[in-house]
């Protein structure tokens, strides 16, 4: 990508930080949004949404959950199994409110995580690549 290390970490750690959100379907846009706003690139802040895919939501939803669940002060034993897309869209309080909230509370942290992680990688081959093309 000819964009700066900047605008590809900051746009990828936009689509990874809207990955850990339970509004499914609206991903992408949320993406473009926060890249908008951050002046990221586009293009990896849609990379980026692949953080979230059908491995990994199991695991994100659990953990939105227990921490929004956590947060608001909701009991979460009563949750007997596993978290999915049908009780999200049907048990708007028990399950899509708690996922908000747990969503919310880790966007910052998951946004910073990644934009460090993706700006080493990004960093270190733009500075490969300029070494190669002076030798």
């Amino acid at each position: 990508m000819p964009a700066s290390s900047y605008a590809i970490s900051a746009g990828f750690a936009c689509g990874s930080m809207v990955s850990f959100t339970p509004l499914l379907g609206f991903h992408f846009i949320l993406a473009i949004v926060f890249a908008y706003l951050l002046r990221a690139n586009y293009i990896a802040a849609l990379i980026g949404t692949i953080v979230g895919n059908p491995l990994t939501f199991p695991f994100i939803w659990g953990l939105i959950y227990k921490v929004g669940a956590f947060v608001i002060d909701k009991p979460s034993s009563n949750l007997r199994t596993d978290i999915n897309f049908d009780m999200i869209v049907n048990q708007t309080y028990e399950i899509f409110i708690p996922m908000l909230v747990g969503g919310a509370m880790l966007a910052i942290p998951i946004w910073i995580l990644t934009y460090y992680i993706t700006h080493s990688f990004v960093s270190s081959f733009k500075n490969a690549k300029l070494k190669k093309n002076k030798n």
